[in-house]
């Protein structure tokens, strides 16, 4: 019992791995529409590898304690460890090719988008506003957010004061954005 109760810990431990693996390799395979042709066949590559090494990983360490029986009998150590190191290799070589290939299927296809807006300091006031106010004070026109004033020829009040600091109606601002933080000057 000792054995096969090692064996299936180190298979049950294995688990969870192997089967996201395989999930990830079906999900893929299956993608064809929502997966550029790159990114899945990147995908799939990637999947695939890191499931080789998992699986030649599960392998491994089920077959230790016999490789170590047989290799202490014999008195040939040297050739455990050598066995060992080229078993690690295909793991330090196989991870790193494997996520590798995942990340890139998470940017292949994919143009570089710029960010919305503008540089600092490329901020203009609104159409028909004096400097620095918001266009319902400056313009003082009927229903822009001039106090006391409603939508002509509706009767529906306005949106209210446009009060300074404060958020617009329109779920914006009206003032030009904060500058960027400057960091510590050393003289």
């Amino acid at each position: 019992m000792g054995m096969f109760g090692y064996r299936i810990t180190q298979l049950v431990g294995h688990l969870p791995v192997l089967l996201t693996l395989l999930v990830v390799l079906v999900l893929a395979a299956t993608a064809r529409r929502r997966l550029p042709g790159r990114a899945r066949s990147l995908l799939i590559a990637g999947a695939a590898v890191l499931l080789l090494v998992e699986l030649f990983n599960t392998a491994w360490v089920a077959a230790l304690p016999e490789l170590i029986r047989a290799r202490v009998r014999s008195g040939g150590m040297r050739q455990f460890e050598l066995m060992n190191l080229a078993a690690s290799t295909v793991s330090w070589i196989g991870y790193p090719i494997g996520l590798g290939l995942v990340v890139a299927a998470v940017f292949a296809g994919r143009a570089a988008s710029h960010a919305p807006g503008q540089p600092w300091g490329a901020w203009t006031p609104p159409a028909g506003s004096a400097a620095g106010q918001p266009s319902g004070f400056a313009a003082g026109h009927p229903g822009t957010g001039h106090p006391g004033h409603g939508h002509p020829g509706t009767g529906q009040p306005g949106p209210g004061p446009v009060v300074p600091d404060q958020a617009a109606p329109w779920g914006g601002s009206d003032r030009p954005p904060a500058a960027p933080p400057q960091g510590d000057r050393v003289d």
